[in-house]
């Protein structure tokens, strides 16, 4: 068998079992199913299915950037400053808006799952080239002030935040965007203010 024909074949079994999680996703409308039964949905044996994802945290994965391109996506990789953050967040939320269903029933099994990596590497190597640019952006704020502002950041900016604001509070996509936008700056002015102080006590 040649190389190609094995690679092809490779990306056929990768595709079936994927496939087959997003089938049972979307029916149990959460990740409440074993391995097993994905492998038996995709004709396949369990040990077949780990060999392509190791650990169901990454089938998991795998399947949440599946079945919603753009909730997990590489938007923010180049973003050099804080600003550029929240500029690019515009691209990812119409992205969002785009799968809103299915990512709405991902942000339901993320929710009830115990599984808090469910998104695998790839959301943290994303978190912490965001984290490294906000503290180079801030550098004289306490480690414990710039953790949480961090975070309360992520979260505003974040597909998650974005569903709670079209669902629970009514708004437009538009709105929505300009309401995780404008809270998000605010949230960096202040950060800033904060981060010039230390600066202020020592010229005095």
């Amino acid at each position: 068998m040649s190389a190609q024909v094995t690679a092809r074949h490779a990306e056929a079994t990768r595709n079936a079992i994927l496939d087959a999680t997003v089938g049972l996703f979307l029916e149990r409308r959460s990740d409440a199913f074993s391995v097993q039964e994905v492998a038996d949905r995709a004709g396949l044996t369990h040990r077949t299915v780990y060999r392509y994802f190791p650990t169901r945290q990454e089938l998991m994965g795998a399947t949440a950037q599946h079945l919603a391109p753009g909730f997990a996506d590489d938007t923010f990789i180049e973003v050099s400053t804080v600003e550029e953050w929240i500029e690019a967040i515009g691209a990812h939320l119409a992205r969002t808006e785009a799968n809103f269903e299915v990512v709405r029933r991902v942000i339901a099994a993320v929710l009830a799952s115990d599984d808090s990596l469910l998104f695998g590497q790839g959301i943290h190597d994303r978190d912490t080239h965001r984290w490294e640019v906000f503290r180079r952006q801030f550098p004289n704020l306490a480690e414990d002030d710039a953790r949480r502002t961090f975070a309360t950041l992520r979260h505003l900016m974040s597909s998650t935040s974005y569903v709670f604001h079209r669902l629970r509070f009514g708004l437009s996509a538009a709105e929505a965007t300009e309401a995780i936008r404008s809270g998000a700056t605010q949230i960096v002015e202040q950060a800033a203010r904060r981060d010039r102080a230390p600066d202020k006590k020592r010229r005095r």
